[in-house]
């Protein structure tokens, strides 16, 4: 439901009421108003009619109190969702052939700047409803959903009921999470894995991709007036391509090599590899010159989506949402990377028909006090507060016999993956968790492409 002025016109109300994806029965209006007034009471009164809730209180605080068999609003921000504003396929070779940045540069803002990535990204997630901008949440519906989800995590763990009255806590937050992030294929969650794939980080690419609609805006008029440098400025940080020839990009290659695993899906094993590196200072978050003061520094791997890329330039790293024993979520909200190019890779979420990612390498400061664990704790808390380092030990590790110094006192854990004593570790290689942002900077991009290995392909004429 929009109330919408066209420029040079009269103010339409649009009304759209039905099943998300059943357009041949839904109720659909568009009726333009000469009176502003009245357009603002029908407007008033279809709001108060779907939801039994008054609409001032609503517009004022955003107080609402959802009712049975009544609607509950998304709200949404002022602005255009990436995958409308964003760079179509048509549009991306003609911005980056006229960007004034160097092409190496171009072309990684023409993959930030195109709506395929946030499309993909938020259809995997099933949250690709085509009538709703899920990519223009606003910061008030964004802090609901955490709370919503942070309350249920808090409730299930000190939960002491099974069975039937278990399943009906589990299937309320269900039926209440997919109320406020709409899916367009809503299920009853039923243990913490689930609720880190399809609720945690659901709730973090979205928080992300917020994020980057804000940064990119509307794209699609402007391709021949560069708009990438524009967006490159906005973001507000500096990247430039690693030389091949450089210590620094044969380090890097040599740690991918040594610390990824080929992913085995079916019969076929995927290898990774290198495509570029780039050089990365952000102006969010500590520089590099901050962090190397501080003690017992690592060069570790961080996982990202290509679409929460953007956030992470401009705004810098955040704490996971929650704290779920599962990994990722294992130890609380902080900041997690890992010494193996493997699990970094497994965040990456490529296909086959769009096989290309980014890892991250980021200089990380674990501080004076390092706490090695390898199951998770019952209350994350204390380790929040302390703000110390955790060390989640895996089932692998590398082996530090081939650890080297770089930058003179940082460590690259570049030795090759073997078993480590922890074979019991509910993970399967070493995560480092941080809680204070101050501890991590990032410095590298590594653009990787996936591939079937010992793959040939038959020639046909």
């Amino acid at each position: 439901m929009q109330l919408v002025k066209v420029p040079d016109s009269n103010l339409h109300l649009y009304y759209k009421k039905g099943r998300v994806g059943d357009d041949p029965n839904v109720q659909e209006r568009l009726e333009e108003w000469k009176d502003v007034d009245g357009a603002v009471e029908e407007f008033v009164r279809l709001f108060e009619e779907v939801t039994g809730n008054e609409f001032e209180p609503w517009e004022r605080e955003k107080k609402f109190q959802k009712k049975p068999l009544k609607f509950y609003p998304i709200d949404m921000d002022d602005g255009v969702d990436v995958r409308c504003g964003g760079l179509g396929l048509r549009q991306l070779g003609v911005a980056a052939a006229h960007c004034k940045l160097e092409p190496m540069v171009a072309n990684f803002m023409k993959v930030l700047c195109s709506q395929e990535i946030y499309k993909y990204a938020l259809m995997e997630m099933d949250l690709d409803a085509p009538d709703l901008p899920m990519g223009m949440l606003s910061n008030v519906h964004l802090e609901r959903c955490e709370e919503v989800l942070q309350e249920f995590i808090e409730k299930v763990k000190s939960m002491k009921e099974s069975g039937p009255k278990a399943e009906a806590v589990w299937s309320d937050f269900s039926q209440r999470w997919f109320t406020l992030m709409h899916s367009s294929r809503p299920f009853i969650f039923r243990d913490y894995q689930e609720l880190a794939d399809h609720a945690a980080a659901s709730f973090e690419c979205v928080r992300d991709i917020v994020v980057a609609s804000h940064m990119i805006g509307h794209m699609g008029d402007d391709t021949l007036d560069d708009p990438l440098s524009d967006r490159y400025k906005k973001i507000g940080c500096s990247i430039s391509p690693l030389d091949k020839d450089s210590e620094d990009y044969k380090m890097i290659l040599n740690y991918v090599e040594k610390t990824y695993e080929p992913v085995k899906l079916a019969d076929i094993e995927y290898g990774i590899s290198v495509e570029n590196i780039f050089n990365v200072e952000t102006k969010e978050g500590p520089s590099f010159d901050e962090v190397k003061k501080l003690p017992n520094k690592r060069l570790l791997w961080c996982g990202t989506r290509s679409s929460n890329l953007l956030r992470h330039l401009h705004k810098g790293f955040l704490p996971a949402s929650c704290s779920l024993s599962v990994p990722g979520y294992m130890f609380g909200k902080g900041i997690v990377c890992s010494d193996a190019a493997a699990e970094a890779a497994r965040y990456g979420f490529t296909a086959v028909d769009r096989p290309e990612g980014f890892l991250v390498l980021a200089v990380f400061s674990q501080g004076e006090e390092i706490m090695e664990l390898k199951n998770p704790p019952e209350d994350t808390k204390p380790l929040e507060e302390k703000k110390v380092c955790v060390k989640g030990l895996g089932r692998k590790k590398p082996d530090e016999s081939e650890y080297i110094d770089w930058k003179d006192d940082i460590k690259v854990p570049c030795g090759r993956l073997i078993p480590s004593e922890h074979q019991d570790s509910p993970l399967e290689y070493n995560e480092y968790t941080v809680y204070d942002p101050k501890q991590v900077s990032m410095r590298f991009l590594v653009g990787v492409k996936f591939e079937e290995k010992d793959t040939v392909m038959d020639a046909q004429d």
